[in-house]
C-alpha cells in the first residue's frame, strides 16, 4: 500500500510538472534511469544544437518507478531504462510499440571513499558496518548490488537502500554510509578511496520509443557519434547485442 501511494503522489507530481511547462504539446518528455541522466543531458545539449526549435523535458528516477508511471498513461515520449526487462514489460503490454533496444551496458562500482585501498575494494567491504545500494526492487543496478553480496557471501551490519543509484552516490559521497555501490559513470576524478567495478550483463540498459514524437532523439542516441560519448561517460558500447526479445 504505501508503494502504490508514493507512485500515486510522484505521477500526480509529474502531471502537475508537465501541466506548468509551456507548449507541452511540442515538448519531448523523456524518462531515463538515474544513473544515465547526467549522460542524457550531455545528449540533450548535442541534440538541441542541431535542432533548436525541439523543447525537451527529462524526467529521471528508479526504472521501476518510471515504468510504473509509463503503464499509468504518464505522458512520455521515451523511456531509458537501466535494464532490459521493464521495456520488454511495457512492450509486451502494448506490442504496437517499436521492440526496446539496447543503447549501452552500465558498469557498477564499488566505492569506500575513507579506503586507502585501491582495488579489491570488496574485500574491505568486510569489514564495513554501513553500505548503501539501490532499493533492488526498483532499480537494477541495486538488484545487481545485492547479489554481488550474495556470491561474495558478504553480511552488512546495516544496509541503506536508497530510491535509485544517484542517491546512492550522494549518500556515500556525504558520508551517510561507509560504502556505497554507485553507477561507474557517477564517480569523478576527485572521488577518492577504494573503487571496484563490476561488469554484469544484467546492466544492459535499453530504451524504448513510446510516441513518434521522440523519433529524432532515439536514433540520435544510437547514432555512432552519441554511442562514443555513452562510451566515454563510463558505459560499454561496443559490440552490443541491440535486441531485448529473447
Amino acid at each position: 500500500m504505501k508503494i502504490k501511494i508514493i507512485n500515486f503522489v510522484l505521477l500526480a507530481s509529474f502531471f502537475l510538472f508537465l501541466t506548468s511547462c509551456n507548449d507541452t504539446k511540442d515538448t519531448i518528455n523523456i524518462a531515463v534511469a538515474s544513473n544515465f541522466e547526467k549522460t542524457l543531458k550531455v545528449i540533450v545539449k548535442r541534440f538541441k544544437e542541431k535542432h533548436p526549435d525541439r523543447n525537451i523535458n527529462v524526467i529521471s528516477g528508479a526504472s521501476g518507478v518510471l515504468t510504473n508511471q509509463i503503464l499509468n498513461n504518464a505522458p512520455f515520449d521515451l523511456f531509458l531504462s537501466a535494464d532490459t526487462k521493464k521495456p520488454q514489460f511495457i512492450y509486451n503490454k502494448n506490442p504496437s510499440l517499436t521492440k526496446a533496444v539496447v543503447y549501452a551496458v552500465g558498469q557498477l562500482a564499488l566505492w569506500i571513499p575513507e579506503s586507502k585501498e585501491r582495488n579489491r575494494c570488496i574485500n574491505v567491504l568486510r569489514k564495513v558496518e554501513t553500505l548503501v545500494i539501490a532499493n533492488p526492487k526498483t532499480a537494477p543496478y541495486g538488484a545487481v548490488s545485492e547479489k554481488i553480496l550474495t556470491n561474495h557471501v558478504i553480511k552488512i551490519e546495516k544496509t541503506i537502500h536508497a530510491a535509485n543509484i544517484a542517491q546512492s552516490y550522494l549518500y556515500t559521497k556525504n558520508h551517510y554510509a561507509e560504502a556505497g555501490f554507485v553507477a561507474y559513470s557517477m564517480l569523478k576524478g576527485n572521488d577518492e578511496g577504494c573503487q571496484q567495478i563490476f561488469q554484469h550483463q544484467e546492466l544492459s540498459q535499453s530504451m524504448i520509443l513510446l510516441t513518434d514524437k521522440a523519433k529524432g532523439i532515439y536514433d540520435f542516441i544510437l547514432s555512432g557519434e552519441i554511442q562514443k560519448l555513452i562510451e566515454e561517460s563510463g558505459y560499454n558500447t561496443v559490440n552490443l547485442e541491440r535486441s531485448v526479445a529473447k
